[in-house]
């Protein structure tokens, strides 16, 4: 797939709002596990609490990473198009699938992740 140094640069930034939003999820689910971690102290709830804080601080850490690795590309397709004038019509493919597949699956992830949490919530609520 070879996409236009624009387009990559656009995905780029659509990439860079998705994670934030990802990332300003992660403090509302916390601050629910709390509230359940208060009501509930049966082992198997502790069980799924703790699994779900480590759950959230691996996603957290794992979302600045791919954030940095998105905005180290779209500096970089910043920095190329700086060089080339006709920019637009430049095409590109190194590195870009990467990215690409790493923000993939890191959407998936958090998806899957926030279904099984909010199946746990509905249980223990």
């Amino acid at each position: 797939m070879k996409d236009s140094m624009a387009h990559v640069h656009l995905m780029c930034e659509d990439w860079k709002r998705e994670l934030l939003y990802f990332k300003s999820e992660i403090p509302f689910f916390r601050k629910k596990l709390e509230e359940v971690a208060s009501k509930n102290t049966a082992q198997e709830v502790m069980i799924q609490v703790e699994h779900f804080e480590n759950k959230f601080r691996i996603m957290s850490e794992n979302l600045d990473e791919v954030l940095h690795d998105v905005n180290l590309k779209n500096q970089s397709i910043l920095d190329r198009a700086a060089e080339q004038p006709k920019y637009i019509n430049v095409k590109m493919i190194e590195g870009f699938e990467v990215i690409h597949e790493e923000m993939e699956s890191t959407a998936r992830d958090f998806y899957d992740t926030k279904k099984e949490y909010y199946h746990f919530l509905a249980d223990v609520l």
